[in-house]
């Protein structure tokens, strides 16, 4: 383990010790010690309302910045053809049905890049980030070997079991299937640069960036990272799309941890998209290959997770016993 690590590390034990100590005040032997430990529960209790506080507000900012996107893509689109080419109203939603994968993409485009500006600026200025560490050295070895990894083991894994419980209980899984049927994402040019850039960027940093920085003072990483991996599967306004992001919010919110960079979980995040999109896109365009080689794909994406996993939670041990 490097220098800079090692020091990051003892930082994260100090702080942590702090956290326990504060949960478990030693025995008071005077009035004085009471009062002392009543004031430290008292402070600890309205940080981390506090932290709970923000956290909920960005996201609150993020479905705001949504919402925003949709009207300005909606004024424009308006403008366009009610003024630029002089059409009716019945054109303007003629226009919307027929271009409905765009427009949505548009959307989430516009909304992306509007995050992308609003949290990163959160995250750089944020003063409990440390900032003077060599990214060559937090993503060297095979770290990024093993978010690429666990980025398309998990878009698999994850798919799979989704599926298999699907099976199991289609009656909870029917609205989740006709969601994913109206919302066709390779029928749409934007789906690329959203779904497998600018997309993950933009989640990376309003979950695992600006939320669970606000979080971690507060709470040990487990819980704050808990916390903002259910705030992500809120996000998603679904129920199976919200268990699948929670799971998948774990996992990066772990990365960030043993890397301490968010440009590591970007990586496995947008792997984890790219896969997603790509298999997609080999089974509308060659369904033979697709189904001839879907029990290497599924055999090979079990040992990337595994492998990238078992990685990342052996890393954090060893930084946790730092």
């Amino acid at each position: 383990m490097d220098k800079q690590e090692k020091e990051t590390s003892r930082k994260e034990s100090l702080e942590r010790k702090t956290v326990t100590d504060q949960k478990n005040p030693a025995a008071p032997g005077s009035l004085a010690d009471q009062a002392a430990g009543s004031v430290t529960a008292a402070a600890l209790k309205k940080l981390r309302v506090s932290a709970v506080f923000k956290a909920l507000m960005i996201l609150l900012g993020a479905f705001v910045v949504q919402f925003v996107a949709s009207m300005l893509c909606m004024i424009t689109v308006g403008v366009y053809v009610l003024f630029v080419q002089g059409g009716t109203r019945e054109d303007l939603s003629m226009l919307l049905l027929q271009s409905i994968n765009d427009y949505s993409m548009i959307i989430s485009l516009v909304y992306a890049v509007i995050a992308i500006g609003w949290c990163g600026t959160l995250y750089y200025r944020w003063q409990w980030r440390e900032r003077s560490f060599s990214y060559r050295e937090r993503l060297g070895g095979v770290r990024i070997a093993g978010a690429l990894a666990l980025g398309f083991g998990a878009c698999i894994v994850l798919t799979v079991i989704v599926g298999m419980a699907a099976q199991l209980f289609p009656s909870a899984f029917s609205s989740y299937e006709k969601l994913m049927d109206t919302l066709d994402i390779t029928a749409s040019v934007f789906a690329v640069p959203y779904v497998m850039l600018v997309g993950p960027v933009a989640e990376e940093l309003i979950f695992r960036g600006v939320i669970l920085d606000r979080l971690k003072p507060a709470f040990s990483f487990w819980t704050a990272n808990v916390i903002q991996a259910a705030l992500f599967g809120i996000f998603h306004m679904n129920v199976i799309q919200g268990l699948y992001a929670f799971a998948l919010g774990i996992l990066l919110g772990m990365v960030v941890q043993v890397t301490g960079t968010i440009f590591a979980s970007m990586i496995m995040h947008i792997t984890f998209n790219s896969t997603s999109i790509g298999l997609s896109l080999l089974e509308i365009h060659a369904p033979e290959v697709y189904s001839r080689g879907s029990v290497l794909i599924v055999a090979s994406a079990a040992v990337c997770f595994i492998i990238g996993l078992r990685y990342y939670a052996g890393q954090y041990r060893k930084r946790d016993r730092a």
